[in-house]
């Protein structure tokens, strides 16, 4: 059980870095394009049902990674996965009070851009750590032994 384990985790941390890195880097260089995105969803009386397979799919992931991460006990892995159950909560309330997100994206069209930026700084980073998590995962573990 602790071989797959150190399995789940490796596939969650390598798919969830490689998809923030890349994602990052597309919201940087496409941040007109994301801002004409936001604009024209935010006049939607409904969130986009893609940011809510989106939040479904990372639950799916996370919740088999909370309970893996007692086998064995990993303090890092126990973080990641209250940390990424953290981000689907504020995510989710994000989509759950939409009328105000809404609102909210449509009052400040004008920092728009500067704020997709910062967001896909963040996306690279913590696509970076990912790959680093990545690491010490291998280094503890006996998958390279």
């Amino acid at each position: 059980m602790e071989n797959f384990s150190t399995q789940w985790f490796l596939a969650f941390y390598v798919s969830l870095g490689a998809l923030l890195i890349s994602y990052g880097v597309f919201l940087l260089f496409k941040t007109e394009r994301m801002k004409e995105y936001l604009l024209s969803v935010a006049e939607n009386e409904t969130p986009p049902p893609a940011w809510k397979k989106i939040l479904k799919y990372l639950l799916l992931f996370t919740l088999p990674g909370l309970f893996l991460s007692f086998i064995p006990f990993s303090w890092i892995e126990l973080l990641f996965s209250l940390w990424a159950l953290l981000i689907i909560f504020v995510a989710g309330q994000l989509i759950l009070v939409w009328q105000h997100t809404s609102q909210a994206i449509l009052e400040n069209k004008n920092t728009l851009k500067r704020k997709i930026r910062f967001v896909a700084a963040n996306m690279i980073s913590i696509g970076i750590v990912l790959f680093l998590l990545t690491y010490v995962l291998l280094e503890r573990s006996e998958i390279l032994s």
